[in-house]
C-alpha cells in the first residue's frame, strides 16, 4: 500500500504542537514534529511524540462497557448504551428536575474543538446549569472572578512579542506547556524564552522552586509559599510610592487608585521579606524592574492559584498591569485579533466591573456565597457551576440534588479536592458515565464507559489557541487514521443523547441539525460563523499557517460606552486583611511542611505514565524535600515516607531535591488511585504515586464565589514508614 504524509497537530495538551504523521493502511506508522512550521520551528514535547502508542495501547478501550450487577464490565455497542443512558436521562430529568443531571468536562475535553459547544447546548436545551469544567479547579479567579471584579481593557494586556520585562509567579511554562499570552508563550517555550532574552526581556520569577524557568530569570523571589499576594502587595507598595506607575492611566481608567495605596502601606518590603523568607531589597528590586517596563505584564500560574488568596492574588496581579499601564493603546498594534473570531473594534477602554456576574447566577445549594461563574467567550459570558462544590452538590439531598453525571475527557476522582468526599459523591450517584480511553479511577465507577476517538481519529481546528499566538494563526487537521473499534466523539454522545431525548439543540450561532447527524466540519463552520478567516479556507491549507492581514489597530475609546477598571473593589478589603494576618504568622504548629504543587514533563494530569517511554521517566509522584529535611528526619531518597494534613494521609516515596527550601514538599496532583480501602492502592505507591487531594478538606479555607480549596500551600508533617 501507498505510504502518505499527514500534516497535523497534537492534542495531548494545549500546546497544540504542528507534527507530521506517516500513514500507510489507515496505519499509524510515525508520528514527527513538523519542522516545517514557522511558528513552532519543529519544536514537540515528549508527550506528544508518544501518540501512536496511545493509540495502539493495549489498555485503550475499543468499544463502550456496561457495568454488570456482579460489578464486572461487559461489552455494549455505542448506540444501545446511548439508548439506554437517554432514557435514564429522561427519567431523571421528569423526576428530579433539570439541575439533576450535571456533566463534568475534563481537560482532555477541551482539546476536542466540537466538544464544549455541543455540551453547552445539551445543557442549555434541558435548561441545566449544571456544567461544570476543569478550569474552575485551579482557576476560577483568573478567567471569571477577576474580570468580573475589576473590569478588564478591551485591546488587551501586552503580549510576550511585544514585552521589555515579564513577572512570572508560579508559571512554569517550560515543563507545563501553560501560558496565557503575557507570559512565556506555551508553543516552542524553550525557543520563546531564548528568543525574548535576546531581544531584552527582563524575566522576574516568582516561585518558591527554582523551576526551569526560575533558573533563566533576571531575578528570582524564591518565596515561601503561601506568602504571593503579601508580594504582590508590597510590590505594588513600592511602585506607588516610588511614583514608577502611570499615572495618566490610572487618571483616565482606573478608579480605586488611592485605596489601593492606603491598603497596602503596610505591606512593607521588611514586613513580606521576613514573611516570605526573601530579602526586602529583592521586592525593591523586582518593583523597580517590573515598574521601568514600559511594556510588559505580570501573569499567574498553578502554583499560587490553587494557594491561599487566589481571589486577591488574581486582583493584585490585574491591578499591577493597569497601575503600570500594560495594555495596548490607541493606534497601536495588537499581535493577534483571532482568526477564528468575528472582526469586531477592538478600543483603547475599559469595560466596567461586572458585579451582578458574582450575584445573579445560579446559586450553590452549599453556601449562598458559591454561584455560577461567568467566563468570556466571543460571544460573551459563558456561565458554569464551580467545580470544588460538585462533590457536595451530589451528597446535599433536596431540590436539585445531582444524580446524574456525565463525565468527558476527565478523571474526577483523582481530579476533583477532597479525594475521599468525591468517592463517596460518584458512588452515589443513579448514573455515571464516563467517556475515557481506558477503564480509570473514575470510569471502574461507572455504569457506562463509552471510548472516544483520539486526536489523530477526528478533525480538528485550533479554537481553543485562537488568541494565544503572537501572530494570527490557525491550523485544520484532517483525520489522519480511521479510529477502529466502536468509538465515538465526545460531541456526538451529547448529539446523540440529545436526539434520543427530543431536544432542540443550539449553538451560540444556530441551531444544530437534530434530524440527522451533522459534518463536523457543519459544527465547527457554526462555532465559528463569522470568523475573520473562513473555515473552509482553514481547512483547505496544509499545516499551519500565519495570516499577516489581519493586523488591528486600537481604536480611540468610545465615549457612549467607555468604563473603568476598578482596583479597589468591594471585599478587597477584607482579602488584603486576611493576607496582612497570614504574612506575621510565625508559628507553623503541629505541621513542620508546606506541601506545594507542581508539575512533571512526563505527564498531563494522570494521562501518560500508562506509556512506554513516559513511564520510564517515573512511575510515581515523588514527595521532592531538600535534602536538610530529609538528613534531619533520618530519611533517604527512594524510601516510602507518610505525609499528613489535619484532613488526611497519603504514603510518598521521598526523593531529595534541593531547587527547594527547607520546609517545603513538592508533589504533582492529578496521581495515584482510589482511596477505596478494599483495593489497597497505597501499598502500590510506586508503581501508582498518591492523590494529594486526599489531604484536602474542599470545604476549609474555601473561596467566596467559586469555593475554591486550598489545594496548595497545604499544612502538612512527615513520618518515616518502617
Amino acid at each position: 500500500m501507498a505510504t502518505k504524509k499527514v500534516k497535523t497537530y497534537c492534542r495531548f495538551c494545549h500546546a497544540y504542537c504542528p507534527m507530521e504523521a506517516t500513514v500507510e493502511d489507515n496505519r499509524l506508522l510515525a508520528i514527527e514534529p513538523d519542522t516545517s512550521n514557522e511558528v513552532y520551528g519543529g519544536y514537540t514535547c515528549i508527550k506528544g511524540r508518544q501518540l501512536a502508542e496511545q493509540i495502539y495501547h493495549p489498555t485503550r478501550l475499543q468499544g463502550s462497557l456496561k457495568k454488570q450487577a456482579d460489578g464486572s464490565f461487559a461489552p455494549i455497542g455505542s448506540e444501545q448504551a446511548m439508548d439506554e443512558i437517554a432514557l435514564q436521562l429522561q427519567d431523571i430529568l421528569a423526576r428530579f428536575g433539570p439541575r439533576s443531571i450535571a456533566s463534568y468536562n475534563g481537560t482532555y475535553s477541551y482539546q476536542n474543538s466540537a466538544a464544549h459547544g455541543v455540551a453547552r447546548a445539551f445543557h442549555n436545551a434541558i435548561g441545566s446549569p449544571s456544567f461544570y469544567t476543569s478550569v474552575t479547579i485551579d482557576q476560577p479567579a483568573k478567567v471569571a472572578i477577576g474580570p468580573a471584579r475589576m473590569g478588564w481593557w478591551n485591546a488587551g494586556s501586552h503580549m510576550w512579542c511585544d514585552a521589555d520585562v515579564a513577572m512570572i509567579i508560579g508559571n512554569n511554562t517550560l515543563v507545563s506547556h501553560y501560558s496565557i499570552p503575557g507570559g512565556i508563550p506555551s508553543f516552542s517555550p524553550f525557543n520563546a524564552l531564548r528568543e525574548g532574552r535576546k531581544r531584552g526581556v527582563k524575566v522576574i520569577c516568582i516561585d518558591p522552586r527554582e523551576t526551569e524557568v526560575a533558573a533563566r530569570a533576571d531575578l528570582h523571589l524564591q518565596v515561601k509559599p503561601g506568602q504571593d499576594a503579601a508580594l504582590l502587595a508590597s510590590i505594588i507598595q513600592v511602585i506607588i510610592a516610588e511614583a514608577l506607575y502611570d499615572k495618566d492611566f490610572c487618571a483616565r481608567h482606573t478608579r480605586g487608585l488611592a485605596e489601593l495605596e492606603r491598603a497596602t502601606r503596610r505591606f512593607t518590603p521588611e514586613l513580606v521579606a521576613a514573611a516570605a523568607d526573601i530579602p526586602a531589597d529583592q521586592i525593591r528590586a523586582a518593583a523597580r524592574l517590573f515598574g521601568a517596563g514600559p511594556r510588559g505584564s505580570a501573569v499567574t500560574g498553578t502554583g499560587p492559584e490553587m494557594g491561599p488568596h487566589p481571589n486577591l492574588l488574581q486582583h493584585l496581579v490585574q491591578a499591577l498591569n493597569a497601575i503600570c499601564g500594560r495594555h495596548y493603546r490607541e493606534g497601536e498594534r495588537l499581535p493577534n485579533p483571532g482568526v477564528l473570531t468575528p472582526p469586531a473594534p477592538r478600543r483603547a477602554q475599559a469595560t466596567s466591573p461586572q458585579p451582578q456576574w458574582l450575584r445573579d447566577g445560579t446559586r450553590s445549594r452549599v453556601s449562598p456565597d458559591i454561584g455560577e461563574l461567568f467566563v468570556l467567550s466571543p460571544y460573551g459570558p459563558q456561565g458554569e457551576m464551580p467545580t470544588a462544590a460538585i462533590a457536595d452538590e451530589m451528597l446535599l439531598p433536596g431540590d436539585g440534588q445531582i444524580k446524574a453525571l456525565i463525565c468527558v475527557g476527565g478523571n474526577p476522582l483523582l481530579a476533583w479536592p477532597d479525594q475521599e468526599k468525591t468517592l463517596k459523591a460518584l458512588s452515589g450517584l443513579d448514573l455515571l458515565v464516563c467517556i475515557d480511553i481506558k477503564l480509570a479511577a473514575t470510569a471502574r465507577l461507572a455504569d457506562y464507559v463509552l471510548a472516544p476517538k483520539l486526536c489523530l481519529e477526528r478533525e480538528d481546528v485550533t479554537l481553543l489557541t485562537d488568541i494565544w499566538h503572537h501572530q494570527a494563526y490557525s491550523q485544520y487537521t484532517p483525520t489522519v487514521v480511521e479510529a477502529e473499534g466502536d468509538k465515538i466523539e465526545e460531541w456526538e454522545f451529547f448529539w446523540g443523547v440529545g436526539k434520543r431525548m427530543g431536544l432542540a439543540m443550539s449553538l451560540d450561532n444556530g441551531p444544530i441539525a437534530m434530524d440527522h447527524k451533522p459534518a463536523k466540519f457543519d459544527l465547527l463552520d457554526n462555532i465559528t460563523a463569522g470568523a475573520r478567516v473562513p473555515l473552509g479556507q482553514i481547512r483547505q491549507r496544509e499545516g499551519g499557517t500565519v495570516y499577516p492581514g489581519l493586523d488591528v489597530i486600537i481604536e480611540a475609546a468610545d465615549p457612549a460606552t467607555r468604563g473603568h477598571l476598578d482596583l479597589f473593589p468591594a471585599g478587597l478589603e477584607a482579602e488584603l486583611e486576611a493576607a496582612y494576618r497570614d504574612a506575621q504568622v510565625t508559628d507553623t504548629g503541629t505541621y513542620s511542611h508546606l506541601l506545594v504543587s507542581r508539575r512533571m514533563k512526563n505527564t498531563y494530569n494522570s494521562t501518560g505514565p500508562e506509556l512506554s517511554l513516559l513511564q520510564s521517566k517515573g512511575t510515581t509522584n515523588p514527595a521532592f524535600m531538600h535534602s536538610q529535611d530529609l538528613a534531619a528526619l533520618g530519611i533517604t531518597s527512594g524510601e516510602i515516607i507518610e505525609v499528613y494534613s489535619a484532613h488526611g494521609r497519603i504514603p510518598a516515596v521521598a526523593a531529595a531535591s534541593d531547587d527547594i527550601k527547607p520546609g517545603v514538599i513538592s508533589m504533582s496532583h492529578c496521581w495515584g488511585d482510589s482511596p477505596d480501602p478494599a483495593l489497597d492502592t497505597d501499598a502500590r505507591v510506586r508503581a501508582l504515586g498518591s492523590n494529594t487531594n486526599r489531604l484536602i478538606d474542599n470545604r476549609q479555607l474555601a473561596e467566596k464565589y467559586s469555593g475554591m480549596p486550598r489545594q496548595s500551600t497545604i499544612p502538612v508533617a512527615i513520618r518515616k514508614l518502617s
